[in-house]
């Protein structure tokens, strides 16, 4: 295996098996591209079940009528990211609160060809 190869080898296996954070790739619409280990661990999806869904439905149905979701994916593209702590929906409907931040990824043009976002579950005394 060349060395170039072995490095996106690892760089991949780095972000997919990571259980402490979710790390999910977004198209610029929001929909969900990649999914790893700890996606699954804090939001109870497994990768076959999400890949090619939305990102808002993690939000609360009140979050997403105020739309949030789509607030927080402008704010990155503006500013090149947006960090949100507030309640989320796992997939069997229990709600933790989750600390995100959204990065906008670019071009060689400096055009944002999408967005990670990392998600990580905080307990109470940590939004404060």
């Amino acid at each position: 295996m060349e060395k170039k190869e072995r490095l996106e080898l690892l760089h991949k296996k780095m972000i997919a098996e990571i259980q402490d954070y979710a790390i999910i790739l977004l198209d610029t619409d929001g929909t969900i591209l990649t999914w790893n280990k700890g996606a699954e661990k804090i939001k109870g999806y497994k990768e076959e079940e999400i890949i090619g869904q939305n990102f808002r439905l993690f939000y609360m149905p009140q979050d997403r009528q105020a739309g949030l979701p789509e607030q927080l994916i402008e704010l990155a593209q503006k500013e090149g990211r947006a960090r949100h702590i507030g309640r989320r929906l796992k997939k069997d409907g229990t709600i933790f609160w989750g600390s995100i931040l959204i990065t906008a990824l670019h071009d060689e043009d400096g055009k944002v060809i999408g967005f990670t976002k990392l998600t990580r579950e905080v307990n109470g005394n940590e939004i404060y």
